[in-house]
This record gives structure tokens, C-alpha cells and sequence, in this order.
């Protein structure tokens, strides 16, 4: 039996895992559950999975008091110790944002095999992710996708294409300035996080994703290509030098995915519905284009120039996304935040996750000082 630890367990990814696990109880007990804020959602999550400990981020209390049979911590500084925990198989990462950084480096040190939803991880910490113990099984849909094959088959790829639903406004004839904060998270496929969201709306999402692709395949720049797929049944393509193309198909659900990363190698029937390739009457595929969406333009920028400008863009992101949320900026000033934070940086060495951490807060502060809200 694997035992899993669900950092994030209250968000949208951590719900899926634990859905997906409670399938299937006699593959899977859960060892520890990580969450925020979200207190009341986790203590039911405590009470249905009884893990061996339980993490209460932002909430007080006395660490090590036990309650059944499982033991709660309060505070961020008990991560790394779930993270790296012996007992611990299987660690979940969809911890939003950076929070999650350091320990899934620690995990990953520790020989841990890390089902990584974190994008931010991956985007501004991918040079420091190589050569680990463990191993990195990509949650979303796109790049579980491109693993799936590439797991099998590694040589002789000459291209990877990432597939993208377009989002809310993929057809969008209106002004941009005018989108309400509900248009923009009534996202017609998927159903995520509100940054995530929002993000998937400006495809700066997207933009993430060439960057992960880059360093978890190990593909150049130029071999990655996104194409715009409305339906969202094939999640990603890859290409090989005698011609032949592969694919991975399925309904647009992310406990596909978490079910093949939680029981990997092997494949399980986890009673998810089955596609119906019969009832699929179209799909249709398009050529991202320069200049559709700046933000997708952007992360491409970033991703040729160096390391540091990746944790500007993830920084800088946030802040707008979290601005607009707010109501404090219109959705068609985010990429002008983000540009203008990208063009006031110069390169610097990240070393290390301080580093990291550093550089992520100096561009929060910089811009919470030149946009005027």
C-alpha cells in the first residue's frame, strides 16, 4: 500500500487526489494532509481519511497534540518534515504559488516520488529540480500527457506540442477593458483555482507550461509548439523524426492524470468515466499565433532570456492576477504589469531558493509601488 502525502489538499487538485484515492483504499492510505486556510473543509478531510498527521498552515495551536489517529502541526516550518518523511511514498505537491518550493526540493533529495501540480515550482526553480534522488510525475493534464509517451519512448522526439482550450476569450469580440472578474472565471472546460483561471484566460498559463515542458523533457525552445484545441480531449502531442505523431486522449478531468501519477508505473481502473471516441464529433486544432495573447508572448520572451526573468514573470503574474481579482486593475492591464516588471529587471544569479524567495518578494514590492491603485 502506497502511503500519500496531499500538500494543498483543500484546493481543487488536492480534492481530485483524494476523490481518486478514496477509489481505491486498498492501494492508498493517506500519511499526512497540508492545507491553508480552508480549516473546516480539512478538518472533514481528517475525519474521512484519518491520516497519520495533518498541517494546518496559517492556523495556531500545540503542535503534536493527537486526535484519533492522527497527530496535528501548525506552521509552514512542518513541511519539509512531511515532505522527507520515511514513511511517506508518495507526496502530492499543489501547494499554490512558491509555498511549496523548498519542500519539494527536500522531497525530491529524499528519493520521493513527486506528483508535481505546482507550476510556479517548475517555472522559476526548474534549473534547481535536476539530478534529484526522486523522481517528478507532471500532474497537469498537458505534460502528464507528453510523459505518458515520452516515459515509453525518449528517442529520436523532434517536437512536443501542448494543447490549449483558448480559454473564455478564444473568440472574444468585445473590449478586454470591460471583463467582469465572473466572465473571467467561468472558464468553459475546466474547472480550477481562481489564479489558475485567470491565468487560463490570458493563456499566460499556457506560457508556463512551454516553460515546464522545457525542463522536464529537456526539449529546445523552438520544439515546442502550442496548438489551440477548444474541445480539450487530446491534451498533447509528440512528434518523431520518421513521421509519426502520438497522442493522449481523455475527458477533460484532472483525476485522469492524478490517478496514472498516484499509481505509476502501473495503470488502474479508478471507475472514472470512459471517452467515448464514437460521440467525439469534432476536434479542431490551430496555431497559437504570436501576438493573440501578450501574455503567452511574454513567457516565450522570458524563457529565452536568463533564468531570473522567470521568477519576474511568476512574480509579476501573481500580483496583477491577484490586483484584478481584487478589483483594483481591468483584466487588459495584467500583461502591461507584467511587461513593464520584465523590462525593469536585470539578470541575476539564483542560486538557490533564498535566492528565489528573495528576488519573488523584491518584484512584489516594486510593483505594488509603480501601479497606482
Amino acid at each position: 500500500m502506497k502511503k500519500v502525502a496531499v500538500f494543498g489538499s483543500t484546493g481543487s487538485i488536492g480534492r481530485a487526489t483524494l476523490d481518486i484515492i478514496s477509489r481505491c483504499r486498498e492501494k492508498f492510505s493517506v500519511f499526512g494532509l497540508v492545507a491553508n486556510k480552508q480549516k473546516d473543509l480539512l478538518n472533514e478531510q481528517i475525519h474521512t481519511f484519518e491520516p497519520g498527521f495533518a498541517v494546518f498552515v496559517d492556523e495556531q495551536g500545540k503542535d503534536g497534540v493527537k486526535k484519533g489517529k492522527t497527530t496535528y502541526l501548525y506552521g509552514k516550518q512542518h513541511l519539509e518534515f512531511l515532505a522527507t518523511h520515511p514513511e511517506v511514498d508518495i507526496v502530492v505537491m499543489a501547494i499554490s504559488g512558491l509555498g511549496g518550493l523548498n519542500c519539494t526540493i527536500k522531497a525530491l533529495e529524499a528519493g520521493k516520488t513527486v506528483a508535481l501540480a505546482s507550476k510556479e515550482i517548475i517555472v522559476c526553480a526548474g534549473h534547481l529540480l535536476k539530478d534529484k534522488k526522486g523522481k517528478i510525475l507532471p500532474v497537469d493534464s498537458e505534460h502528464n500527457a507528453i510523459f505518458q509517451i515520452l516515459d515509453r519512448e525518449k528517442n529520436s522526439v523532434t517536437e512536443i506540442m501542448l494543447t490549449a482550450s483558448g480559454g473564455p476569450f478564444l473568440n472574444y469580440k468585445g473590449d478586454l477593458s470591460d471583463v467582469t472578474v465572473n466572465q473571467v472565471l467561468n472558464h468553459p472546460v475546466w474547472k480550477m483555482g481562481k489564479r489558475i483561471t485567470v491565468d487560463s484566460a490570458t493563456m499566460m498559463n499556457k506560457g508556463f507550461e512551454v516553460i515546464e515542458a522545457f525542463y522536464l523533457f529537456g526539449i529546445e525552445k523552438e520544439n515546442i509548439r502550442v496548438l489551440l484545441h477548444p474541445q480539450a480531449i487530446v491534451h498533447g502531442f509528440v512528434r518523431f523524426c520518421d513521421g509519426f505523431v502520438k497522442a493522449v486522449c481523455s475527458i477533460p478531468d484532472m483525476r485522469y492524470s492524478i490517478n496514472y501519477c498516484l499509481n505509476y508505473p502501473e495503470r488502474i481502473d479508478a471507475g472514472l468515466p470512459e471517452l467515448d471516441i464514437s460521440s467525439v464529433k469534432n476536434l479542431t486544432f490551430e496555431e497559437l499565433k504570436q501576438g493573440l495573447f501578450p501574455c503567452f508572448d511574454l513567457a516565450r520572451e522570458a524563457l529565452k532570456k536568463d533564468i531570473s526573468y522567470l521568477t519576474v514573470l511568476n512574480a509579476a503574474d501573481e500580483e496583477a492576477v491577484g490586483m484584478f481579482l481584487d478589483g483594483r486593475i481591468k483584466f487588459d492591464s495584467i500583461p502591461v504589469i507584467i511587461e513593464k516588471a520584465l523590462e525593469r529587471h536585470h539578470p541575476v544569479y539564483l542560486g538557490n531558493v533564498s535566492d528565489i524567495l528573495t528576488l519573488d518578494q523584491q518584484v512584489r514590492d516594486e510593483i505594488r509601488t509603480f501601479v497606482n491603485v
